[in-house]
């Protein structure tokens, strides 16, 4: 093939090229039956009579149908709801673009199946519209990229449903570097981060559906229910007066209520937890008319506007109030089965439906007791200068161990090591004293492979490379992994994608900053990496006997595969090469390829699953024939075997401490394999892959002296210095010395005794764990949720007896920050 067709070829990850037709249609098209942009739901019209009788009922005279299937959904369409001809009902037949974070797509083993995937190809969909403009030499045509230039040039809007607040950040930000102001779909968990919310500028549309709290029999069943489940079902009802209260602009939806008629009662509920009845009128006026571009023509009774009227006898934000008609472009609708009149309203229930005076609220009939999971978390603020007297300093450095030492920290920083030290002279801002005789202080533990905040799927299995999804995309800060890995004393974790392809997703170094949000997690001075993997996982032989067409399936294939994807890396670094030399059309930008590039260039490290030796060795020198130098062997539990190679070729080991036999690909492991290895000069760690064992790296520690006999003070190298100088970050952390980040934790003795404790972990300079004053917070988390507890089995609590039937099933839904909570990840996750 001539460049020309390298560069300018079909939509692949890979870079193939290939004639393309659209899923499930006749025709060009796509190559993802996920990537559906150029549906429009006109040309599918569904919106039957009984259905738009529905919404008149509900006082609505017209409604976005927006399309339902595919991450990329299309474009839905505005109609009336009167019982007309859809000639005369669709008010603007091309409304907003719709993306959805869904990883439910129409065929078994088609990209993507995690959340990572979905967000890559958000981000590769709209790179290839960028791209299909400016192509040149062979042109191809794809109606599903075409469909997004009017999203890109700002012509029509895009309405994205991210499903949890963590994502509409995410979307958000991804949507503003391509020029792109969305709007965006409340997932009623935006409370968790009312800092993330703060800083998305845009609308939001809010979905009037609230769980509601179940009938349950035993007090022990109360007893089992989540803090944070409670949370949520208190939060719910007061997320619109919430994000108003914020400054958000808000349009009100009945979206995901399988009732109709719920939603004025939700909505009292959100009146009577703060709403204004002026926000939520234009929540269902103005705000959505404008957000439709149809301020022209609706949400405003005036003249020349088309006359769609709600006539409601008395308040309409009194569900009891009936509804009498609707008027749909001038047509009257009346609704004869509404129920009588009801009494003279109270005078409080007429102050309630005065909508006209601005500074009107409604009555406070319930005070939220949920609270804001920030209040649980640490002030990401430490004392200017911070002195640590009489410890046992374990450097992990020159210095070695240092008994009845000193540590001297300003502005998160080691500036001393050594004994009798005293306060510096000068301003020192806010100080601290911390007297530590008869304590241990080490460097913070780093476990060098962690999945345990990773949100929405630790592995994008659904091809074998997928190097263009991020880890960091789906970090998950709202987890309580990370609070309970820093009661073990850990600081940073390497975050990797999962061992389901040869070549994986990009990694992402975080600090357990408790508190912070996924960007504030991030390491930053940490080199980019990425994860790749051998053996029966990457070929499928596990999998189940369904799974036999990806290529590789064999471990002679793994080898082959990556020679083919480096190779189309170096030829796509020189159709690039081409281009600015003026020598070639301009190559279309490839995620994928992009990040292999990175990888010849020196400019991200590889960290590998491996078990055998002899894969290991064939996988160092296919790497070597590429002039690529490994980061990591992960696990690497035959790596003993093969230490003199690995130590030659200059890659990091970081192994279990003590797994073996836990199926037959590691028959041959031992846990001599660390103490072995380092012994022979290979740079060795010990990491977790679990997210329970990452509360203990300190004693996985100790397990290299029980079974090599390493000495004590190499073995806490194992899960300080050596990670850090496998994940290239040891100027900053891995050891107490003069210039490095303060990350340390203190504890009650030998952190190689079992029976030690953790006592505090600090980060830069900020203490983010404290077991005395955990106390106190699980104290106070026990007042909180025996309070909700006690609010929800109240039977006249905001129960509306027809609320929608899976109002209950609702209840117990996790967030997606909190769907494996309890849970432990690994690789195959």
């Amino acid at each position: 093939e001539d460049a020309t067709h390298r560069a300018t070829g079909a939509w692949h990850f890979f870079g193939m090229t290939g004639d393309e037709e659209d899923p499930g249609e006749k025709g060009p098209g796509g190559s993802y039956h996920t990537v559906r942009s150029d549906y429009r739901v006109v040309d599918h019209w569904d919106f039957e009579s009984d259905e738009r009788k529905k919404w008149r009922e509900m006082g609505f005279t017209a409604v976005q149908l927006s399309p339902s299937k595919g991450i990329w959904r299309g474009r839905g369409a505005v109609s009336l709801t009167g019982n007309d001809s859809p000639n005369r009902l669709l008010v603007q037949p091309l409304m907003m673009q719709h993306l959805a974070l869904t990883t439910r797509s129409s065929q078994a083993d088609e990209f993507p199946r995690s959340l990572m995937g979905a967000l890559s190809l958000m981000r590769q969909t709209l790179l290839n519209a960028q791209y299909s403009t400016q192509q040149t030499g062979k042109l191809e045509y794809d109606p599903s990229l075409e469909a997004l230039l009017p999203v890109l040039s700002g012509q029509t809007r895009l309405l994205i449903e991210p499903g949890s607040v963590l994502m509409a950040s995410r979307t958000h930000q991804i949507a503003n570097a391509f020029g792109i102001r969305p709007i965006l779909v409340a997932s009623g968990q935006e409370w968790r981060r009312p800092d993330l919310v703060s800083g998305i500028d845009t609308a939001w549309i809010v979905p009037m559906r609230f769980p509601q709290a179940p009938q349950l029999d035993e007090e022990a069943d109360w007893e089992a229910v989540e803090l944070d489940l409670l949370r949520q079902w208190d939060w719910a009802p007061e997320i619109p007066a919430w994000l108003n209260d914020m400054g958000q602009r808000i349009a009100l939806s009945l979206h995901g209520l399988s009732d109709h008629k719920a939603f004025r009662k939700h909505l009292r509920q959100a009146i009577d937890r703060g709403l204004s009845p002026q926000a939520a009128l234009a929540g269902m006026t103005t705000v959505p008319a404008e957000m439709c571009d149809l301020s022209d023509q609706m949400g405003t009774l005036t003249p020349g506007k088309l006359a769609n009227l709600c006539v409601v006898e008395g308040d309409y934000f009194d569900p009891q109030s009936p509804i009498r008609e609707t008027w749909v472009q001038g047509r009257r609708y009346p609704h004869s089965d509404d129920k009588a009149p009801k009494e003279e309203a109270s005078e409080s229930d007429s102050k309630n439906a005065d909508t006209g005076d601005d500074n009107s609220q409604a009555t406070q009939i319930y005070q939220r007791i949920a609270r804001f999971p920030h209040e649980d978390r640490p002030a990401r603020q430490g004392p200017d200068t911070l002195l640590i007297r009489g410890a046992t300093l374990w450097t992990c450095g020159p210095m070695g161990i240092m008994e009845e030492a000193d540590l001297l920290v300003q502005h998160g920083h080691i500036v001393k090591v050594g004994r009798g030290l005293s306060l510096p002279e000068g301003d020192l801002g806010s100080c601290l004293v911390i007297d530590a005789h008869g304590k241990h202080l080490t460097p913070g533990l780093i476990d060098a492979h962690s999945h345990s905040m990773i949100m929405g799927g630790v592995n994008e299995g659904t091809m074998p490379s997928t190097a263009m999804v991020r880890v960091a995309d789906v970090v998950n800060s709202e987890t309580d992994h990370i609070y309970y890995q820093l009661a073990g004393g850990l600081t940073v974790a390497n975050l990797l994608h999962g061992s389901a392809n040869p070549i994986g997703g990009q990694n992402a170094v975080i600090k357990l900053r408790w508190g912070a949000d996924p960007d504030g997690l991030l390491f930053r001075e940490a080199p980019a990496g990425i994860k790749f993997a051998l053996g029966e996982n990457v070929k499928q032989s596990n999998w189940g006997d369904e799974r036999t067409t990806r290529f590789p399936q064999s471990r002679m294939g793994v080898p082959v595969f990556y020679e083919n994807r480096f190779t189309a890396a170096r030829t796509y670094q020189q159709d690039w090469q081409a281009f600015r030399e003026g020598k070639g059309p301009r190559p279309r930008t490839d995620l994928e390829l992009e990040t292999l590039v990175e990888i010849l260039d020196g400019r991200r490290w590889i960290h590998c699953h491996s078990y055998r030796q002899d894969e290991i060795l064939v996988f160092l020198r296919v790497m070597e024939q590429f002039g690529i130098q490994v980061g990591t062997l992960q696990h690497v539990l035959e790596g003993y075997k093969v230490a003199d190679e690995i130590a030659a070729h200059g890659a990091g080991a970081s192994c279990f401490s003590d797994w073996w036999a836990y199926k037959f690909e590691v028959i041959d492991a031992i846990p001599y394999a660390g103490s072995l290895m380092h012994e022979r000069g290979a740079l060795v760690s010990f990491n977790s892959d679990d997210s329970d064992l990452a509360r203990r790296m300190y004693l996985e520690a100790a397990k290299a002296v029980k079974y090599g006999n390493t000495p004590p003070e190499e073995a806490l190298n194992f899960v300080t210095l050596y990670p850090a100088q496998q994940l290239r970050i040891d100027s900053w952390v891995g050891s107490l010395e003069v210039g490095k980040h303060a990350d340390f934790a203190l504890w009650s003795a030998s952190p190689l005794d079992t029976r030690t404790t953790c006592l505090e972990t600090w980060i830069e300079g900020v203490k983010f764990f404290d077991r005395y004053q955990d106390r106190e917070r699980v104290a106070r988390q026990a007042r909180e949720k025996a309070a909700l507890i006690q609010q929800a089995k109240n039977p006249d609590h905001e129960k509306p007896s027809d609320a929608s039937p899976d109002a209950e099933a609702l209840f117990f839904q996790r967030a997606l920050e909190k769907l494996h909570e309890g849970q432990i990840l690994h690789c195959d996750d």
